[in-house]
């Protein structure tokens, strides 16, 4: 009963872990979408100036501020930043050189798919994490090259809110998701729990872009909760119980 119990919950976990790496994926694919125009603008021979990228960028900016700031990296390089004010650190950062950025940058650069890097302490302030989506550029001969890349930082902690993270807890679930840092191997939080972390977790493991996501999980009563470990223990003993009377009275019977 208590291994039937604990499969039970465990594929219930494991369904909430995938569904919930699922979830931050889509809603991280939404606001991809927006650097999607960037990206198509200038695969398309367009070019953008300073003056066009601002107001580009300021249309495309969310409501609850949640993309922190956008980028434009020529050969790597950044070289437009929306909003300029507080971002100037950012300008001139080359990306593909950078130590913090220059794994998921390249690995964006090579793959042709965006790559998530962070999340990290930003040379603008605070947390966030970057998206980089790689622009190629087709010349008349149809062979691609590199033009650089479209970035967004994403403030992480309000995209956690905006995904409701907190109804994992109010489900009943402790949790830590982490991933390996492509430079160290070293792991790196991506989210958690507010309360302390049991021991004997399931562990899911989810493919993202580029990268692969660990998901820990377990309800916050365990797999099994202690009221049904005492009402398995109560029928086990009751079971017992019963068993040893019936062989009292039987071997009694036999003896008289």
């Amino acid at each position: 009963l208590h291994s039937y119990q604990e499969k039970e919950e465990k594929l219930k976990a494991s369904y909430t872990a995938e569904f919930t790496i699922r979830r931050i994926e889509s809603q991280l694919n939404r606001y991809l979408a927006e650097s999607d125009l960037m990206k198509r603008l200038l695969e398309s021979d367009y070019e953008i100036n300073e003056e066009q990228f601002s107001i580009l960028s300021e249309m495309m900016q969310d409501d609850a501020h949640v993309i922190k700031v956008h980028e434009l990296a020529q050969d790597g390089i950044v070289s437009m930043v929306y909003p300029v004010s507080g971002n100037e650190e950012a300008i001139g950062l080359d990306m593909l050189q950078h130590p913090a950025r220059k794994k998921e940058a390249n690995l964006a650069k090579e793959s042709g798919e965006y790559t998530i890097a962070g999340p990290f302490e930003l040379a603008q302030g605070g947390t966030g994490v970057l998206l980089f989506n790689p622009i190629y550029i087709t010349d008349d001969t149809n062979r691609s090259s590199f033009w650089g890349f479209s970035i967004l930082v994403i403030n992480w902690e309000l995209f956690l809110e905006e995904i409701h993270m907190d109804r994992l807890e109010e489900a009943s679930f402790e949790y830590r998701i982490w991933k390996k840092d492509m430079t160290t191997g070293e792991k790196i939080t991506i989210a958690q729990s507010s309360s302390h972390m049991s021991s004997n977790t399931l562990e899911v493991s989810c493919t993202v872009p580029n990268d692969t996501w660990y998901f820990e999980i377990i309800p916050h009563t365990g797999w099994v909760t202690v009221k049904q470990q005492a009402l398995v223990f109560l029928v086990a003993v009751s079971i017992a119980v019963l068993a040893t009377a019936i062989c009292y009275l039987m071997l009694h019977r036999k003896q008289r």
